[in-house]
């Protein structure tokens, strides 16, 4: 006790203040193990949310300090009989020994809360993270009023523990906003010691009036009248003694009611006569406040009819009496019930998250027969960064939103739907075993995802790729339905745009074949096992030589031929494509530099590639290993590797420009087709696609569309190269616009090996015609 109350000890009503108030501390084990069981739940969501291993050590330390204090409490309780037996003064030195014990375990609980909110604020950060760990803090404030007002030692020890960590955390972030929210920390403080001594004075001085007079016993109602938390007091035979008024508001009880020596349940039959209180809940309510005063430390919960949720608790006190405590619990109710949502739901859409979809579709298995029919269903939206990109990230979240919606007001009740992550959705249907309308629900679902959605100002009409997987339940594991589900939805995905697709053992092999490719091509391009074929490139008028186009081909051992439409897909996604680039640019200088001089060579640099700020340093580090010049470098890029970022293309353009490399727009007449980059490109070179030679040999495509586009690219000061010519005849109408000066096609020869190239370089007839069919070309030739 403070020295103020201890100077006063001799009297018996000191005493027994002093005494009293040390015994409450240690009366309440069962809320020791409720607290523990508290911060254990918010310390595993936390760490549930965060995936931070280093926030595990706080389940721990929480354990260790409850422990610590249950320990304590059994202790106590093993020697309150024996003190009751003690001398006054022996009485005072043991309750000041026990006061001791309980300042350092509380203050070590103290800290551990105040470090977990300092860890959940400096370590984690996010939003969850921060409302649990400060949640955790200020949970702990009422505490130290309600039970510690005996000792102003031990309030400011306690809260300073308490909001020293989270307050410290705010002075060093730096910020304005956070020394702000420091600076509130400080009155605060204060705020809570002034409660403290407030209520310290008050109970002290109302308890003392029990044995001095009857004003200091107004002060004692007045403490009572004035505390947030109801409170009755019972006597020995647990008739009513007192009740204050924060009570009577909690259950409603006008002040004209009289409720001294009356028995509790005469409150409880009050309580169901205006109907704030139900039949069922009275009978069980009076059974737990009958335990409770006969068991201190339970706590009881009871909901009103109003909607609020009170929680009680009962202590016995030495005189034989009972105090039961009356605590309006809806908003921290509300509040864990907010935390056990988070932990199951997810907080953009409000649908089920990975974790609890799991639980329920285990749940609905578990009352299905093994006959049923279960629907795994994978889908997500077509180009959703494309969207993101568009409208926004804010605005795909709210698209994001609007899906979930949907999804709910569509299937929530005949469905288990969830939101994986990003814009991936997965839902689970159970239907009896005499069929499931599994294409009409598929076709259905798809129409309800497609239409538009109402985004602000703004309508939006996305489309979605579905993957289905469907067999019996007796079957049915989720993971691995998962697994086909997913299948199924990237063969969605590879046929187009707002498909569905069916799982089928086709695609488990279609699957592991790419999956074996991959790692295949990984060592194939590591091991340099891959080949460069070149496809020649002729002068329009001449027919000689005067380029190649560098291909890579890749014989798998044992698959054969591989078609680089694939592997060069794989090597895009597994981000091996710049290796693939590098192998084949450092290949094909090299082979170019035993051609003769006028021969030059063609590289094509994917979009990937183009992105790369160091795109020219590494065409110059080529340059320079093979001494090969500059000039004799022609790099191909398309239209799809400058529109995603214009400004920063041009920029490294104009860099590999400086290098004397020249530079050609391919596939042009293709995909965005803009016109405005003839001329705002340091292009030297443009290659017409092969769609606008095809047919143009029999009227089936204008030859006007070449000849305006090549008279374009010549008025521009550009050079043409026409790309896919097969026929003699198409050779012959393309060099009548006289305005294209290469071409290049199947009529000149497939790829070629090097030594090929070298050997037919000077002639001026179609290379076709100089390789003899008698002698087989390489396998990677011929395919």
């Amino acid at each position: 006790m403070d020295a103020v109350l201890m100077s006063r000890a001799g009297s018996q009503a000191e005493t027994d203040i002093y005494v009293n108030f040390v015994d409450s501390l240690f009366a309440d084990r069962r809320a020791v193990v409720f607290g523990l069981l508290l911060q254990l739940a918010i310390g595993c969501f936390v760490i549930l949310e965060s995936r931070s291993m280093v926030m595990t050590i706080w389940p721990l330390l929480f354990m260790v300090s409850s422990g610590l204090r249950y320990v304590q409490i059994r202790s106590y309780a093993r020697e309150r009989s024996h003190l009751l037996e003690l001398s006054e003064q022996e009485r005072v030195a043991a309750a000041q020994r026990w006061e001791r014990h309980f300042t350092i375990s509380s203050a070590f609980s103290a800290l551990m809360v105040g470090g977990f909110a300092w860890s959940a604020i400096e370590l984690i950060g996010s939003e969850f993270a921060i409302i649990a760990g400060l949640s955790t803090v200020f949970a702990a404030v009422p505490t130290i009023v309600g039970r510690l007002y005996g000792s102003i030692r031990l309030a400011t020890v306690m809260l300073f523990c308490v909001l020293g960590a989270p307050a410290f955390s705010l002075l060093l972030k730096g910020t304005m906003s956070s020394f702000g929210a420091f600076l509130l920390f400080i009155p605060y403080f204060f705020l809570v010691m002034a409660m403290v001594r407030n209520v310290r004075s008050t109970v002290v001085e109302a308890v003392r009036g029990k044995h001095i007079n009857s004003d200091l016993a107004e002060r004692f109602d007045t403490a009572l009248e004035n505390m947030s938390h109801g409170l009755i007091m019972f006597d020995r035979s647990d008739n009513i003694v007192v009740m204050n008024r924060a009570a009577r508001h909690l259950l409603q009880i006008p002040q004209f009611v009289r409720i001294e020596n009356r028995r509790f349940c005469v409150l409880l039959r009050y309580g169901r006569r205006y109907e704030m209180i139900s039949s069922r809940n009275m009978e069980v309510l009076q059974k737990a406040i009958d335990s409770a005063l006969a068991h201190a430390g339970d706590k009881v919960e009871l909901p009103l009819s109003t909607g609020r949720l009170l929680e009680f608790s009962a202590n016995r006190r030495p005189d034989g009496g009972s105090v039961l405590i009356l605590e309006d619990v809806t908003e921290r109710a509300r509040a864990e019930t907010k935390i056990r949502t988070m932990a199951q739901y997810d907080g953009l859409t409000e649908l089920p998250n990975r974790t609890f979809f799991a639980a329920e579709v285990e749940r609905r298995l578990s009352r299905a027969s093994d006959e049923t029919q279960c629907v795994l269903i994978a889908f997500d939206v077509d180009d959703f960064k494309r969207v993101n990109d568009s409208i926004g990230h804010a605005q795909g979240d709210a698209l994001l939103k609007a899906i979930g919606k949907r999804l709910r007001r569509h299937y929530g009740r005949r469905a288990i739907i969830s939101r994986l992550g990003g814009d991936e959705f997965m839902m689970f249907v159970d239907h009896d075993a005499d069929g499931f309308p599994l294409e009409s629900f598929a076709e259905g679902l798809a129409a309800c995802l497609s239409r538009a959605y109402r985004i602000g100002p703004e309508q939006v009409l996305v489309t979605h790729s579905i993957g289905i997987d469907c067999c019996s339940a007796a079957e049915f594991n989720l993971e691995d339905a998962m697994i086909r589900a997913d299948l199924a939805l990237y063969t969605a995905k590879a046929s187009g745009k707002g498909v569905w697709s069916v799982y089928t053992h086709g695609m488990g092999d279609r699957y592991m074949r790419r999956q074996r490719l991959k790692g295949d091509l990984a060592r194939a391009i590591e091991e340099r096992h891959l080949t460069a074929l070149y496809q020649p490139i002729v002068d329009a008028e001449t027919g000689r030589i005067v380029s190649c186009e560098a291909l890579a081909r890749w014989n798998h051992p044992t698959l054969g031929p591989i078609a680089p439409t694939e592997f060069i897909s794989l090597a895009e996604e597994m981000g091996i494509i710049s290796s693939l680039t590098r192998y084949m640019l450092d290949k094909a200088l090299k082979d170019c530099v035993l051609w003769p001089e006028h021969v030059s060579v063609s590289v094509n640099l994917s979009a990937i590639d183009f992105r790369r700020e160091n795109i020219a340093d590494l065409l110059a580090d080529s340059i320079a290993v093979s001494g090969i010049d500059a000039s004799r470098l022609e790099v191909e890029i398309t239209e799809s590797a400058i529109i995603s970022n214009e400004a920063d293309m041009i920029e490294r353009l104009h860099r590999i420009k400086r290098l004397g490399v020249g530079i050609a727009l391919d596939d042009f007449g293709t995909g965005y087709s803009s016109l405005s980059y003839l001329h705002r490109l340091p292009l030297d070179r443009v290659k017409i696609d092969r769609s606008f030679v095809v047919g143009i040999e029999n009227g089936k495509t204008p030859l006007a569309l070449l000849d305006g586009i090549t008279s374009l690219c010549r008025k521009l000061g550009l050079a043409v190269t026409v790309e896919g010519v097969e026929t003699e005849a198409q050779l012959d109408m393309v060099r009548a616009t006289g305005k294209v000066s290469r071409v290049q096609g199947f009529l000149f020869g497939p790829g070629l090996p090097a030594s090929a190239i070298a050997e037919v370089a000077n002639r001026t007839r179609p290379i076709a015609e100089t390789v003899s069919v008698d002698e087989p070309l390489p396998a990677a030739v011929a395919n």
